[in-house]
């Protein structure tokens, strides 16, 4: 076998073999690296995930309730981390003296032993979990233990250990005491939704929120049979309302079903505003709705609706004609039932004595105003439910219990919620310890994830904590008050910000709104999430972010009527100008279209009014003409309301001006040659009949200046023989 001489061609079957060949050791050695690589791979630790750490809760049987001669029994749970848990031995410790007061319990349960001292007295197992996975067990001692013997009246701390990997969950236990006068307690529970950027929940939502598991149903059945004060959101009735006939059955059966509560209620502002940073703002008072006749449909109020005939004392309406709509009044959609007026409850800790004086000034000598404010906003912080400030009733809720009773409720797990309620229970000890036999008031605070169960229960407690007996916020509002000092409240600069430029928009909207022929529909909308934004269940990035939407969506129904235009060419002395008026609200809108010129070649009519249809593009024509020049000329549009403010922004179209100076040109000098071309005819026919009219000088036959015509004057020869044969011939044929 030889090989072909240098510098011939490669054979094509040669070629073929070497890029086989080639391509089989790429494939060997691609084969080979790939596993290499697996295992590199392999042998690379991937970037470890986040590590739940594991945790273990305790909560005491029946509340944290200890009686003489009973069991202590303390359920724990141990919730495994991400990497499990093994089987964990775990010991029950009961301390030996009681908590002193509420800031010694504050740092107990925080995980500050100082000063405690604990003795064992059960122990126990928690077995292996996997991941995630939750270990439970019973933790008791019996009532023969030496340990409970004699114990005294008190809050005692208690605690479940699991040494081995380091782990402790601190509660309490309460030993009621049986004897005096019971406590009164009264309780304040929300009704409300959750915080919202739009004016009123849709029907949706209100289908999901009052279905049998839905929040707001919840809400109904924790406070049904309780004897807590309801502090109701107007929005939500207003919502079910407002649809009229097309309401959930659902929803118009949760009003009928408030409505019918027996319990006392007063009114929260309008989506649960926050009144103190509204006051904070600049304002005298509060806001309130203005209208809410943008949610209302004609067809949902050609009848009387389920939903309005709901109302307890609804306002009388005028009568309609037949087959039109009746819709309610505002203060209608508004009503929540018999309620207490002027009691305002502003977000924990945000209310000083300014708030306070201001919201004083709305109540009247009949019907007082009263503001809720928390214990720790009390200078020295005490727990005077029945007190004032400035002379202003200003009912103190006790803010300790308040919190325990709000965790108590937004928890689902049954351990953690039952460590809450004991810690409740043991807030509520001492409170009773600390003011005697004076009123001790709470409030369930605003929450949105509360389940029915966490709510019951914690509504519950209330109901059965030992030596308290059920009262109401009206009882405790009318007690002789004492005078006491609110501290500096914690004063949130952006959020009053906020509020501030919220209202100067406002206040850009109503004037925007006068191009409507019910300006109401679009001031009504703006105030209505106004207030929901401003909600004080709005807090944190949140609520910045509600605001920013909610300016944006302003700022989008600033521009929502505008004008469309385009360079323009005017091509005869005169044209319309036919500019568009552009509408993207939901109704039509009365505008005044202005138009000036900056140069004088161009007169137009200045103002123009249209009425463009809702969501479309209206055509608008203005008149324009000419004068007698030629040119660009730059002319304004700018949209007005009736009441003469500028809407949307300004528009500038330069209009090329052709004033036809060719064409009258030409006419006039058609109009001269014609002219000239008449006089001309004109003159020759004159001379000739005046050279007609005038004899030949020197003619024999003329007398005095008039001569005879001669035949043949004209021209024309002599007369032919023949040709006068045939005319007399003619004459005697034709006489």
């Amino acid at each position: 076998m030889t090989s072909p001489p240098s510098g011939s061609p490669v054979p094509r079957r040669l070629r073929t073999r070497r890029l086989l060949a080639t391509l089989a050791a790429f494939a060997v050695a691609l084969g080979v690296a790939l596993p290499a690589s697996a295992a590199v791979a392999d042998a690379t630790p991937s970037p470890s995930a986040s590590t739940t750490p594991a945790t273990l809760s305790a909560a005491p049987a029946a509340n944290g309730i200890l009686r003489s001669g009973e069991t202590l029994s303390v359920v724990t749970t141990l919730t495994a981390g991400s990497s499990g848990a093994v089987a964990t031995p775990v010991a029950l410790g009961l301390g030996r003296d009681p908590l002193a007061d509420d800031a010694a319990l504050e740092r107990w349960l925080s995980g500050d032993a100082t000063g405690v001292t604990l003795q064992q007295v059960a122990t126990g197992s928690m077995d292996a979990t996997t991941a995630g996975a939750q270990s439970t067990t019973t933790l008791s001692a019996p009532a023969t233990d030496p340990a409970l013997a004699g114990r005294a009246a008190g809050v005692y701390p208690v605690q479940v250990s699991a040494t081995t990997v380091g782990l402790s969950a601190p509660s309490v236990v309460v030993v009621p005491t049986d004897t005096g006068a019971q406590t009164p307690i009264a309780l304040v529970v929300p009704i409300t939704a959750a915080p919202l950027t739009r004016g009123l929940l849709t029907a949706n939502e209100l289908a999901e929120l009052t279905a049998v598991d839905g929040a707001l149903s919840a809400q109904l059945d924790a406070v049904d049979g309780t004897g807590a004060t309801l502090a109701i959101d107007p929005a939500v009735p207003a919502a079910i309302r407002v649809l009229g006939s097309s309401a959930p059955p659902t929803a118009v059966a949760w009003l009928q079903r408030l409505l019918a509560l027996p319990n006392d209620r007063f009114a929260l502002q309008f989506g649960d505003s926050d009144v103190a940073a509204q006051l904070r703002a600049g304002l005298s008072s509060p806001l309130a709705p203005t209208s809410l006749q943008t949610y209302m449909a004609a067809a949902d109020f050609t009848e009387p609706a389920p939903a309005v005939s709901a109302v307890s004392t609804p306002d009388p309406s005028p009568a309609s004609t037949p087959g039109q709509p009746t819709y309610p009044s505002t203060a209608t959609l508004l009503d929540i039932g018999t309620a207490t007026p002027n009691v305002y409850w502003p977000s924990t800790g945000s209310a000083g004595s300014d708030t306070v004086a201001a919201l004083g000034a709305l109540g009247t000598s009949d019907d007082p105003a009263h503001v809720l404010v928390p214990s720790t906003s009390v200078t020295g912080g005490a727990r005077q439910a029945a007190a004032s400030v400035g002379g202003v009733s200003t009912p103190v809720y006790d803010a300790e219990v308040s919190r325990a009773l709000a965790d108590a409720a937004g928890q689902n797990d049954a351990t953690l919620r039952g460590a809450s309620l004991a810690a409740a229970q043991g807030y509520l000890a001492i409170a009773r310890a600390a003011t005697g036999d004076q009123p001790v008031l709470a409030v369930l605070d605003r929450g949105t994830d509360r389940s029915r169960v966490s709510l019951r229960a914690t509504l519950g407690l209330i109901a059965t904590a030992p030596g308290f007996a059920g009262s109401r916020l009206a009882t405790i509002a009318a007690l002789p008050a004492s005078a006491v000092t609110l501290s500096d409240p914690t004063v949130d600069d952006a959020r009053v910000a906020e509020v501030s430029a919220l209202l100067g928009d406002e206040q850009v909207i109503d004037r925007f709104a006068t191009i409507l022929d019910q300006p109401e529909l679009l001031t009504g909308r703006e105030r209505a999430e106004v207030l929901q934004v401003t909600s004080t269940s709005w807090t944190g990035d949140a609520a910045r972010k509600a605001v920013s939407d909610h300016r944006a969506a302003t700022s989008t129904t600033l521009d929502s009527v505008g004008i469309l235009s385009s360079d323009f060419r005017l091509v005869s002395s005169s044209a319309p100008l036919r500019p568009w008026v552009r509408n993207d609200l939901p109704w039509p809108v009365t505008v005044v279209l202005s138009v000036r010129p900056d140069d004088a070649r161009l007169r137009v009519q200045d103002h123009t009014t249209v009425d463009a249809q809702a969501s479309a593009n209206t055509r608008v024509e203005v008149p324009v003409e000419a004068r007698i020049a030629n040119g660009e000329v730059s002319v304004d549009l700018q949209l007005f309301s009736p009441s003469g403010e500028p809407i949307g922004q300004p528009q500038a179209v330069d209009v090329e001006v052709r004033a036809e100076w060719e064409s009258i040109g030409l006419i006039v000098i058609i109009v001269l040659v014609v002219a000239f071309l008449s006089l001309g005819v004109i003159r020759t026919i004159t001379r000739r009949r005046r050279a007609t009219a005038a004899p030949p000088e020197g003619d024999p036959d003329a007398v005095d200046g008039v001569g005879n015509k001669d035949p043949d004057a004209d021209g024309r020869s002599e007369a032919d023989p023949d040709d006068a044969q045939s005319t007399d011939t003619d004459q005697e044929t034709h006489p």
